[in-house]
This record gives C-alpha cells, sequence and structure tokens, in this order.
C-alpha cells in the first residue's frame, strides 16, 4: 500500500475515534451535556474504527437491536409520540411535547416519590405534600424493538428538600409500545401485582448502564446520590463482546500484517487473533460467558469497583472471577445473594420455576448452567450469529436453523428424527427445541424459549409447576395424557396425580388455579400457531376471556394478543388498563361474540364446556378459589 494512502487511513480513524458515537452532527451542545460524558482510553476506541477493515460485520451490527439498545434521543431514534400528548396514572398527569428538534416532558419531580418516611419527618412543613412539577429534556432512549422507554436529567429546582440535578439519568415512568403504537405506564410493562402507589425513579448510570452500554463508568457517590458518569459508547457495540480494540487497531495499522492474515485464512489457518478477542474462537466456556456477562441474573462481585468504575469483566476473562451467577437455592450461602434476599426476600421464587429453571427473560446463561449434560460442546453461537442472521428478531444461524443445530451433535437421530419424536416428521412436534426447550420465560409481554435444554417431564410439572412442552402445545390434554404417553414412549415412570389432574386439561388447571407465570404463559400459548393447530382453538376464547380481567395487567395484554388472532376477535377492541368494570363489560362482548361464532368445535368435560357452548361455571369457579395468589413480579 502507498504510504500517503496509510497516513490518509490513519488521520480518518483518528478523527473517527476522536469524534465518537455520541458526537453526531445532529446532537446538540445542549443535549450533550446533559448525556454521559464520552471517555475513550483503557484500551477502547468505539465501533466506528472497526467499520473499514470489518464493513460486512459492521452493517449486520448497525442493523441489530443490540446497538440500538440506548441511543442518543433524536428525532431519527425518538419512535415514541410527543407531539402534545397528555398522561395520567395513578392520579398523575403527564404532559409531553416536540420543541423543535428538542423533546420535552412536564410532570411530577420522580425523586418526591422515593423519599424514605423518615427524611419525610424531618422536613416535616418543608416537605411538600405533592410532587412539584419539573421540566425535562429527553435526551436518552433505550430498546427499539418491543418498546422504547426515555431518560431526562433532573433540572435545577432550587426546592431545599432534595439536592438539585445529581448527574443521574431519570427513566420517564411511560414507555413506548412500538406494535401497539401507544403510550404504557412503566409499572405496568412488567409482570407484577396490580399497585395504585407511583414507583421511585429508575437511574440508568446505576441500573442500566453496565448492559446497555460500553465500559460505562458510573462514578457514584458512595450513596449513590451523585453521578459524574463517563461511557465509550451508548448501546451494545463492538467492543462489548470483542473487548478493547486498541492493541487490534495499532497492530492492523501495518498492511503487511493485514495481508498476512487475509491469506492464513484462505491457507485454512483460523487461529484466533492475539489482539482482540473473538466469541467463535475463545474456548467453549469463555465463549458462552461473553454473553453471559449481560445475560445472568447475579451481581458483580467488586460493588465498590463497579460504582466507581463499572464492569471490570473484559471478554474472555472468567466471569466466576468478576461476577456472582446466582441459581435457585434452598440454602443461600453467597453474601451477594444473601444481600439481595435482605431487601428483597422473594428474588429467587419469583425468578426461578421451583425445580431452578429460570423464568426470567434475558437470563439465558442461567439457563445454560441449569442443562447439565448437554451443553458440553455447546455455545450461544451455536445457535446464534451476531453478523450472519436470518432476522435481527432472534439472530440465529441460518446455517443451523431448525434441527441441524441440534442434529450436528446428535448424529443418531439424523434418519430417524420421526422415530425418536413419535410425531411427524415436518411438524411442530418433530422440531427439537419445541420439546426440549419449550417457551417457559416470561419477558417483554412474551413467553420465550427457555435456555434449559432438558427433557418433556410431567413429573416437573407436578413437583415444581412448570409447565411441560407436550402440555404446552397439546392444550387439549390432561397432565395424565402425558404422563402416560412419556411412560409408554421414553420409560419416564407415572406419575400420581389427583383427580383435577387426571380429568381436566392442564391448561385450564394452570390458567383458572395457577400462578401470575402460569397463567401469562399459558395465554401466550392458546395464540402460539402450534399448539392451536394440534389442539383447535375454537374453545379457547372463554379462557384467555377470564385473562383479561386477571388482576396482573401485563397477564392481561397477552391475553389480549392471543385472542384477537382467533376467528371473529380480529376487530375486538380492548384496553389492558382500563377500569375493571370496563374490563368485565368487554369479557361480556367476547363471550358473546364467540357464541355468534359458533362455540366450541372441539369440547368436552375436561376443557369445562360442553358441545352446546354451556360452560361448566361450578368447576370454573372451584377452581378460580383454588388460585395460586402468592405475588409474583418478574424484574426483566
Amino acid at each position: 500500500m502507498d504510504r500517503r494512502y496509510l497516513i490518509v487511513f490513519i488521520v480518518c480513524a483518528v478523527i473517527m475515534v476522536g469524534t465518537g458515537v455520541l458526537w453526531s452532527p445532529d446532537v446538540d451542545e445542549d443535549l450533550t451535556e446533559d448525556l454521559p460524558g464520552q471517555v475513550t482510553g483503557r484500551g477502547f476506541t468505539t465501533s466506528v474504527t472497526c467499520q473499514a477493515c470489518h464493513p460486512a460485520q459492521y452493517d449486520a451490527w448497525h442493523r441489530s437491536y443490540h446497538r440500538t439498545m440506548t441511543q442518543v434521543a433524536t428525532p431519527s431514534t425518538v419512535l415514541g409520540a410527543f407531539d402534545d400528548i397528555v398522561l395520567e396514572d395513578r392520579g398523575y398527569r403527564y404532559q409531553f411535547e416536540r420543541r423543535g428538534d428538542e423533546i420535552w416532558a412536564e410532570m411530577p419531580d420522580p425523586f418526591w416519590f422515593e423519599t424514605p418516611p423518615w427524611l419525610m419527618e424531618i422536613l416535616d412543613d418543608d416537605f411538600p405534600e405533592s410532587p412539584p412539577r419539573i421540566e425535562a429534556r429527553v435526551v436518552m432512549s433505550t430498546g427499539s424493538h418491543h418498546m422504547q422507554n426515555y431518560w431526562v436529567r433532573r433540572p435545577d429546582q432550587g426546592d431545599g428538600y432534595l439536592e438539585p440535578d445529581n448527574g443521574a439519568l431519570i427513566q420517564l415512568p411511560w414507555i413506548w409500545l412500538i406494535h401497539e403504537e401507544r403510550w404504557i405506564p412503566n409499572q405496568d410493562s412488567f409482570l407484577g401485582p396490580p399497585s395504585v402507589s407511583v414507583e421511585g425513579p429508575v437511574r440508568w448510570n446505576g441500573d442500566c448502564s453496565a448492559c446497555h452500554s460500553v465500559a460505562t463508568e458510573p462514578r457514584a457517590s458512595e450513596s449513590y446520590d451523585r453521578f459524574d458518569t463517563r461511557t465509550v459508547e451508548l448501546g451494545i457495540a463492538c467492543e462489548a463482546c470483542h473487548g478493547p480494540a486498541e492493541e487490534h487497531v495499532r497492530f492492523y495499522q501495518s498492511p503487511v500484517r493485514r495481508y498476512l492474515q487475509y491469506f492464513r485464512k484462505l491457507w485454512g489457518e483460523d487461529a484466533p487473533d492475539p489482539t482482540i478477542a473473538n466469541p467463535a474462537k475463545l474456548d467453549q466456556r469463555r465463549s458462552v460467558e461473553t454473553c453471559g456477562q449481560c445475560h445472568s441474573f447475579g451481581e458483580w462481585r467488586d460493588q465498590e469497583g463497579l460504582r466507581r468504575s463499572g464492569v471490570p469483566f473484559r471478554p474472555g476473562d472468567e466471569l466466576d472471577e468478576y461476577r456472582s451467577v446466582f441459581l435457585h437455592t434452598e440454602d443461600p450461602e453467597d453474601p451477594l445473594l444473601l444481600e439481595m434476599l435482605e431487601t428483597e426476600p422473594t428474588a429467587l421464587d419469583d425468578r426461578f420455576w421451583r425445580d431452578g429453571t429460570i423464568r426470567v427473560a434475558g437470563r439465558e446463561y442461567n439457563g445454560f448452567l441449569e442443562s447439565s449434560g448437554h451443553t458440553d460442546e455447546m455455545t450461544c453461537l451455536s445457535c446464534h450469529s451476531m453478523h450472519e442472521y436470518e432476522t435481527p428478531d432472534t439472530q440465529l444461524d441460518p446455517n443451523v436453523t431448525g434441527n441441524r443445530s441440534c442434529l450436528g451433535c446428535h448424529t443418531d437421530y439424523v434418519d430417524e428424527v420421526s422415530e425418536h419424536t413419535r410425531h411427524l416428521p415436518e411438524s411442530s412436534g418433530s422440531e427439537c427445541m419445541n420439546c426440549h426447550m419449550p417457551h417457559t420465560t416470561y419477558g417483554l409481554f412474551s413467553a420465550m424459549r427457555s435456555h434449559r435444554i432438558d427433557n418433556p417431564s410431567a413429573r416437573v410439572s407436578l413437583e415444581s409447576g412448570r409447565p411441560n412442552a407436550c402440555n404446552l402445545c397439546h392444550l387439549d390434554e390432561t397432565l395424565e395424557w402425558t404422563s402416560q404417553y412419556l411412560n409408554e414412549w421414553y420409560e419416564q415412570p407415572l406419575v400420581e396425580l389427583d383427580e383435577d389432574e387426571r380429568a381436566i386439561a392442564a391448561s385450564a388447571l394452570w390458567i383458572l388455579r395457577g400462578d401470575a407465570v402460569q397463567r401469562t404463559i399459558l395465554g401466550w400459548h392458546m395464540g402460539w400457531d402450534a399448539a392451536r393447530e394440534v389442539s383447535g382453538h375454537t374453545w379457547m376464547a372463554p379462557y384467555l376471556t377470564q385473562l383479561l380481567v386477571d388482576p396482573y395487567s401485563a397477564t392481561r395484554q397477552v391475553a389480549y394478543r392471543s385472542m384477537v388472532t382467533l376467528p371473529g376477535f380480529q376487530d375486538f377492541e380492548y384496553d389492558f388498563l382500563a377500569p375493571l368494570s370496563e374490563r368485565e363489560e368487554k369479557t361480556n362482548e367476547a363471550l358473546e361474540r364467540w357464541i355468534r361464532a359458533g362455540g366450541p368445535q372441539r369440547a368436552g368435560a375436561h376443557l369445562l364446556i360442553d358441545e352446546e357452548a354451556w360452560i361448566d361455571f361450578e368447576e370454573w369457579s372451584r377452581l378460580l378459589a383454588e388460585r395460586d395468589q402468592t405475588p409474583v413480579t418478574i424484574i426483566e
């Protein structure tokens, strides 16, 4: 390469590094002052340095939801409606508006809601009885796939009862649902018990930055009441997965080295590059831990260092040295877990099924750790690809979609899948993941695949409450039906069941007397094409109607999404946040629609519905009275 061109390349790279992703042309100076300060160093260079040599990989990342996880709030990145919007929630009013290219919110001061009672007593008459109203500019967004939320800096108020602008980015307490194109309160975006009170603010600096940006330093005070946050890059960018790239960039500034590396690949030499971490070339455990740094339920071991300097883990490191990943246990000994349980006693019960299977989305690494005997040679890249994927929705590798990711190791089944599954070869029942990774994880108003790879088991369902794959597809069958077939086909021991479990469809039991997670998971499956194909769907409307008045708002929304896919319900209008009286009226309308549509084409005592569309209300009411009312909160 001509030396002049090399100099131009280096100069451009330096300019790009200095510019950085936060300093784009459409980010004004006032907005920049409210965002985390950008800092390089510590070996980081930002994603802009990767594009020149890795254009295809950069383009795939740029199209991904990882890249848009956290963005500066500009007209091109904000998806929500902010044009003179007035919203009300739990007795408080919020007003959003656009001022040219700027987005503003006028709302109750979020800090007021988290003031502890002891401080209120000290302040006494100086503490306002109701929250003062503030105006704040929206400066940042997170999310762009299912929903998007927004962050503001609380302005200086001079009110005397709380510190003024303390550097924290505070979440706007409303979330924009992208597909529905509507606002909902943040509290109603999670699966949790109903609440009439407003929660205190969420701080991006301390709560979200570790996984939603690259190498962010919270630079928080000891009590987390002041921040001077710095970040390398917003969003989940290249160096989150590959580690600091400065040495890599410096090393390959030499054209000779670049060409040598290129020809080594042509000659079939594809050894790991010592100047950068590549999860595809790390050993199996280190590769999985690269994803596990964020996709796990646990705590960073050095909390003091985290407060100041952020996450110390770098791809290629041993995760356990830096992060304690929590597993379900009856007798916890981990001091970090014990500390969490002091303030959140139900942390394990909420997040895990009773058999130890994680049931909250985004914690796939926990599922991996629970998959004993199935993951000795697997990594996340056995199924997923960050740079060659069919769709950014799942980022599945097109070369191993379907059963190919499994049959690469389980070669005995390649030519006899149907003999193993006892289902037709091309049916959903012969898809490995449907049986061994069923949708028993909750997140984002959806059921998601469990990443604990195991076998369907009626016993596990009975003992842990975790629905099994058979009854999640065959929604019209009983737990006894499942136990008998698993015994006949795979020699699993028969399970001792009570009268209801022998006589009533498992889905009906989970919806009527199950806990909030069971009800929600089953509500989603009633909209799942694979389940409706084998179970029929004309009998499902009464069960989904029951979920429309569920006390958990997220459960209601999941059920509604399934209901509008039923014949005759495509134009059914319903608001899962409407007052109870309105929701009860809609349930009556839904049942009337169901009867007008012809009622059930599949019926029976096991479904509590007869062929004339009469519901066995006595049994229905009995099961509802037995509902598991244990409060559940899923924190995604």
